[in-house]
């Protein structure tokens, strides 16, 4: 596999991946330009990882962003004083651990559907294409990145042609179980939590600054509550 496909198992970015194969913590092999990475490779670096940062269940993770932005949260007693506990150190300690949130899934469709996309119901978006809800600072950016039901996925895909690739994208869908799905109805843009951590995510510097920027910012409000 290459490195976008081998940054979504392992739940890092692709730089990080990048990292990892020059100073051989993951081992892998350079064909021209591009890395490949072995199956069998990256299952045993994954399972070390998941040793020490083993991921939160999705509903886990949600209600961990839940509490971040300070939303309500249905679950119970101890469901709550867990995530209060996770929480406690920051999210900058811990978004390792909510990958599970969403699967990550890829797309390459004509830029005439970016904006139609956008505007679907059940269409969620964030980190950059959240920017002028958070003021994030963020201009010129043609891709979308989103959250989506599991269940309205592939009537998306039958709407809007859509190739899934891992090299040359503009869309970005972040999957989510329809049974944890945390955002309220006609919900257009993720809060505030969500969107720090997704940014985070971005191999665009610009994206992660502003990720970390936000999540400062957070965690700052946390602390001024406490």
């Amino acid at each position: 596999m290459g490195v976008a496909d081998a940054a979504d198992r392992l739940g890092v970015s692709s730089r990080r991946v990048r990292q990892m194969l020059a100073n051989g913590t993951l081992p892998g092999q350079r064909v021209g330009r591009t890395w490949v990475i072995e199956e069998r490779s990256l299952r045993t670096v994954a399972s070390d990882r998941r040793g020490a940062h083993r991921p939160w269940n999705p509903s886990s993770a949600w209600a961990v962003l839940g509490l971040a932005d300070g939303a309500e949260i249905v679950c119970t007693h101890v469901e709550r004083s867990r995530a209060q506990q996770r929480l406690a150190g920051g999210l900058g300690e811990i978004r390792g651990r909510l990958e599970s949130r969403a699967q990550k899934r890829r797309y390459y469709v004509h830029p005439s559907a970016i904006a139609r996309i956008a505007a679907r119901a059940g269409i969620v978006r964030t980190a950059a294409s959240a920017s002028q809800e958070h003021h994030l600072g963020l201009v010129g950016g043609t891709d979308l990145e989103a959250y989506i039901r599991r269940s309205g996925l592939q009537q998306l895909i039958d709407d809007e042609p859509a190739e899934e690739r891992t090299d040359l994208w503009n869309l970005l869908l972040r999957v989510v179980e329809d049974h944890v799905w945390p955002f309220p109805p006609g919900a257009e843009f993720a809060p505030r939590a969500v969107v720090a951590v997704d940014a985070l995510e971005s191999e665009d510097e610009r994206v992660k600054r502003a990720g970390a920027e936000l999540l400062g910012q957070l965690d700052a409000d946390a602390a001024a509550s406490r």
